[in-house]
């Protein structure tokens, strides 16, 4: 690479990978090569697959679909309101408790539209219950019960290591004992990748030390 008049030799030991950071140094020589959306890295890159449990991503999706409910009924009775209030001017005795001709904006049949835009927020509000906002609340404390109960479970005890069970995050309690993938090596049995002491021998004034695995 030339550069200010000097010829700078550029070699695979000057080049830095995605996200390498440089630091104590003033200044670098450098060429930005193989860079955009169509690379091999930004073609592999993948975003970080979410840890939520599979039970969280149900309650999310009844969230959905009872605030969906929620709204159509605000709506559909926004919109039966409106039509009503608008007749009061034409029929003033069919709701002559009402005063259409003296109501304020809520009841007003000459301002319809905005009547029914203060009853779809006053049914918002109203109908808000029919979320279930504590639910959340009352798993996350299943979740802290659960995690008590494995760390007092006897039968998760591992004698050798002297270790009882310890919980250390209450994210994915519910998703314990599910196991749906098991890796192993080519010969078709689980690895334990572990080293057992067999012997120390000594010969011609060398040491030799013997592990099983």
């Amino acid at each position: 690479m030339e550069y200010e008049e000097q010829q700078n030799p550029l070699s695979p030991q000057q080049l830095l990978l995605r996200d390498s950071k440089l630091r104590n140094t003033e200044y670098i020589y450098g060429a930005v090569i193989f860079t955009g959306h169509d690379t091999k890295v930004m073609q592999n890159a993948t975003d970080p697959p979410s840890k939520r449990s599979k039970i969280e991503r149900k309650m999310d999706r009844i969230i959905y679909f009872l605030f969906a409910v929620l709204f159509a009924i605000a709506f559909v009775g926004s919109i039966y309101f409106g039509i009503v209030t608008e007749k009061d001017l034409d029929d003033r005795h069919n709701r002559w408790y009402l005063q259409p001709e003296n109501s304020d904006i809520f009841f007003d049949p000459r301002r319809a539209p905005a009547a029914a835009m203060f009853h779809f927020l006053t049914a918002v509000m109203l109908y808000s219950y029919l979320i279930p906002i504590s639910l959340y609340v009352s798993i996350e404390i299943v979740k802290v019960l659960q995690s008590i109960f494995i760390n007092k479970d006897i039968n998760m005890y591992y004698e050798e290591t002297d270790k009882p069970a310890h919980a250390r995050t209450s994210n994915l309690t519910e998703e314990l004992g599910q196991v749906d993938t098991i890796l192993s090596d080519k010969t078709g049995t689980l690895t334990c990748n572990s080293m057992e002491f067999v012997k120390w021998l000594t010969r011609n004034g060398k040491k030799h030390i013997l592990f099983d695995l």
